[in-house]
């Protein structure tokens, strides 16, 4: 994904993940007078990964480190808690799933070991048991390495993986940039070879990989019928798998969404109405890094980033699309009404690269990265009620 790509051609290491980043301090206008709102959670961070476990919360990774937080949204009053600590390498953009009651932690960007000298992309997996707050480290691989990944599950027995980037070809891209050193000429020759070529060059990851927890085992779920992307937003309704956007190259990001049905044992695809744009007669550049989730069986897409004025540059030839573009983070909120889609509301701050987690008919929002650069410790709870868009 374009943002990680930036992130380590300056620093190769995410050793030095930083919890220093500034707090954003939201004000949120509540829609009604009894509305709760969730505490922040007590570091910034951004990249990182989650996931809802009966009544709780869990978050962790990305800029907070090793560290991992649960709230209690019966008990808000008692507000974060901190569990034990990751015992894998501190990563980036690794994605969780929660299946029969335990957390499970796939990939994501960062060292293999500590003393290794760049990053890849990551294929281990990891367990978390609240009964006991303890992890552990599963004795199998992913079929390839995640990052970019989305991944959800339908009943909550097996964990779905799809997209991301392809390992051979990002990993590669550091090799070739280390090599480089510091001799400018090589390094502009790498970036310009790497990011000048079309969208399925890339080889990003089109199997759907599935994970049984109980035999610990990796097996096929068919293939997409489309580009594979990175960084899409994912979510599930009524039994249906929702993949909306993405990147399908490093800078351009695609406004399809797909929904994707169980038949057979392979998810079967059919293409949903695109991500409209925000201003009346615009086109979607595509979002990656979006919250998405479902309330009332209405799929709810906040925030990520793009690079606008990428697919012009793209469609006129120039396949790298995004050279020269400054890349936006967004604020719309959209919603799928009777299979349409409208724009719903803003985020109080443009925001993306955070974490979202499905909490019941809500959505909630935490944490991820404002236009400045900054983590932000903010939790904000999206909800479809009445048909009109709430936010708490």
């Amino acid at each position: 994904m374009t943002h990680i790509y930036h992130q380590y051609q300056k620093k190769l290491s995410t050793k030095a993940i930083l919890l220093n980043a500034l707090t954003l301090l939201v004000t949120f206008s509540l829609p009604y007078a009894d509305a709760e709102r969730y505490p922040d959670v007590p570091v910034p961070f951004k990249y990182g990964t989650g996931a809802r476990v009966d009544n709780n919360l869990y978050v962790g990774l990305g800029s907070a480190g090793q560290s991992w937080y649960r709230l209690d949204t019966d008990k808000t009053q008692i507000g974060w808690q901190k569990i034990a600590d990751f015992p894998g390498q501190p990563r980036e953009q690794a994605v969780t799933v929660a299946l029969k009651g335990k957390l499970y932690v796939f990939g994501g960007v960062g060292k293999n070991a500590a003393n290794a000298p760049q990053v890849s992309a990551l294929s281990d997996v990891y367990q978390y048991d609240p009964q006991d707050n303890k992890w552990q480290r599963l004795a199998t691989r992913a079929p390839r390495g995640l990052v970019g990944t989305a991944a959800a599950t339908l009943d909550g027995s097996q964990a779905l993986l799809l997209g991301g980037v392809n390992q051979a070809i990002f990993d590669g891209y550091f090799t070739d940039l280390a090599a480089a050193g510091s001799n400018e000429t090589q390094k502009k020759a790498v970036i310009d070879a790497y990011f000048g070529k079309a969208a399925a060059d890339y080889f990003y990851n089109r199997d759907v990989l599935i994970y049984d927890p109980v035999k610990n085992q990796w097996k096929n779920g068919g293939q997409l019928p489309f580009l594979g992307t990175a960084g899409s937003a994912i979510s599930t309704v009524n039994d249906n798998l929702i993949l909306i956007n993405g990147e399908i190259k490093p800078g351009l990001r695609t406004a399809a969404v797909w929904q994707g049905r169980e038949q057979g044992g392979a998810l079967q695809w059919q293409p949903r109405p695109e991500l409209i744009g925000a201003e009346k007669n615009a086109k979607q550049e595509g979002l990656a890094g979006a919250f998405a989730g479902v309330s009332h069986d209405v799929v709810l897409v906040a925030g990520g980033a793009n690079f606008p004025g990428a697919w012009k540059q793209f469609n006129a030839g120039q396949l790298y699309a995004h050279q020269g573009l400054k890349k936006q983070w967004q604020q719309p909120i959209y919603a799928l009404v009777n299979n349409q889609w409208q724009l719903a509301g803003k985020l109080p701050k443009s925001l993306g690269y955070g974490v979202s987690i499905q909490d019941k008919d809500k959505v909630i929002l935490l944490g991820g990265e404002t236009s400045d650069g900054a983590a932000t410790s903010t939790v904000t709870q999206l909800s479809w009620q009445e048909g009109k868009l709430s936010i708490e």
